[in-house]
């Protein structure tokens, strides 16, 4: 009988495998001895203990997906002969809409290139080339840790990002200041498949880049890799570029994922008035 990690190696990505094995490890540890027997009722019972954490709901999911994983791997491996949560869906809603107000500015964003301090020198400039792609490209972190040395054209000053299920495939110029650094680094990792890889090789996890980007902040100052998205995206727009050049820029499939940008004159007005006269 093969573990559970051999088993989530084999059916899942290695950026996912980390995460389902914390997350069906913590629902063993809460389980005990029950975990192997436990019927649909139980698992109820642990999704209420997690909504009492105020995990967010894509959360929440993504935990019963991993307990789904557990019981999926304990009926192939005939350990028990049903799967006790197999069509068991959570309908806590997942507040999509994107706050304007909230995101970061240009400004904000240029410091943050500008201030960080990787916590080894060696790997400064990779981390000034991630936090470059975030800020002047707008990628999701998916996109960056997908990226492979042989999608920049150094030559035409581009990057291409591949096509998801998400976003379209899209060429991105690459900004003066970047060019130079990307040369650099790929000359020194040439023999690497994926622009930015961990130490076994693999391309880096999502958490990696999340950990880069905060290094030495507070909880206060943490940064949001969608929000930095987010952010560039609303900033874009707000340039008066047409709305059509920007959702080819963010990959967006539809319009109205670009329009959710938009800010209306009455929002703007009521960000300018918050920021002259703050509520008590």
């Amino acid at each position: 009988m093969i573990k559970i990690l051999e088993y989530l190696n084999e059916h899942y990505s290695a950026s996912s495998t980390k995460g389902y094995e914390n997350m069906i490890n913590k629902y063993r540890a809460y389980m005990q001895s029950k975990a192997q027997r436990a019927n649909y009722h139980d698992i109820m019972g642990y999704v209420s203990y997690l909504r009492k954490s105020n995990l967010h709901p894509k959360s929440l999911r993504n935990h019963l997906f991993a307990i789904k994983i557990y019981y999926r791997y304990l009926v192939e491996m005939e350990v028990r002969k049903d799967h006790p949560c197999e069509k068991l869906y959570l309908r806590d809603q997942i507040n999509r809409s994107i706050e304007i107000e909230n995101l970061y500015t240009t400004e904000q964003l240029e410091n943050l290139l500008k201030e960080h301090r990787s916590n080894d020198k060696k790997n400064q400039t990779r981390d000034e080339i991630i936090i470059g792609l975030l800020i002047y490209q707008a990628l999701t972190v998916r996109e960056l840790v997908n990226l492979k040395i042989t999608d920049i054209n150094l030559i035409e000053a581009n990057v291409h990002i591949g096509g998801s299920k998400k976003n379209n495939a899209r060429t991105l110029a690459l900004k003066a200041n970047q060019i130079l650094l990307i040369s650099d680094y790929i000359r020194e990792h040439q023999e690497q498949i994926y622009l930015f890889e961990n130490k076994k090789g693999q391309a880096s996890s999502p958490g990696q880049i999340n950990r880069i980007i905060n290094y030495k902040k507070n909880k206060r100052e943490k940064l949001l890799p969608i929000k930095i998205r987010q952010s560039v995206i609303a900033n874009y727009l707000k340039q008066n570029n047409d709305i059509r050049v920007v959702q080819v820029f963010a990959g967006h499939k539809r319009s109205g994922s670009t329009e959710e940008y938009k800010q209306s004159g009455l929002e703007e007005l009521k960000v300018s008035i918050s920021k002259i006269h703050p509520l008590q």
